[in-house]
């Protein structure tokens, strides 16, 4: 009797600390929530961490305690003991279940949404070089107008100087 009750305790023990992992989990995704933008608003989803925690751990502690003293110190495991493991196995394979279904689900949805991602990174790649290179075509092209320009100006410049401005005037009368 005594060592149910210290059996008993001690699966207490292990669900209260479950739960307080689970709430310190809760507010450390709450720090991270605003990098992440992934929130927890809704209150179901905390009582599921919280709960969902505090069970699978009591569960998975009272078990391995179980068969530790079966295994190791030779102990039968009691009635008593094989009912609280079977009591908590059913929502703690309910609640693992669930888990692995949502992590199953964020997963399919983020390999949904690669090939989107893929084709709007080419297209954006493929828009950023043809960018690029059209900016290039068009600088080279002011480059070689500004560089005609200037040995326009240059001659214009010269025969200006040598006929001392006549002719411009040779061009009006044409």
């Amino acid at each position: 009797m005594i060592q149910q009750l210290q059996f008993a305790f001690y699966s207490l023990f292990v669900a209260a600390f479950g739960a307080v992992i689970a709430i310190m989990l809760k507010r450390q995704s709450n720090k991270t929530s605003t990098m992440n933008k992934q929130k927890m608003s809704n209150p179901n989803e905390t009582l599921m961490l919280t709960f969902g925690m505090g069970v699978v751990m009591a569960w998975v502690t009272i078990a391995a305690a179980a068969s530790y003293f079966s295994v190791v110190e030779q102990r039968d495991i009691s009635d008593s003991q094989l009912t609280v493991i079977g009591l908590l196995g059913g929502p703690a394979l309910l609640i693992i279940t669930n888990v692995l279904d949502l992590f199953k689900g964020k997963e399919t949805a983020k390999i949904a949404v690669l090939p989107d991602q893929l084709s709007a990174e080419v297209s954006a790649s493929t828009a950023s070089k043809e960018h690029t290179r059209m900016l290039e075509e068009y600088k080279l092209k002011h480059d070689l107008d500004m560089e005609k320009l200037q040995k326009q100006h240059s001659l214009e410049m010269e025969a200006f100087q040598i006929t001392n401005g006549k002719v411009k005037d040779a061009k009006k009368d044409k």
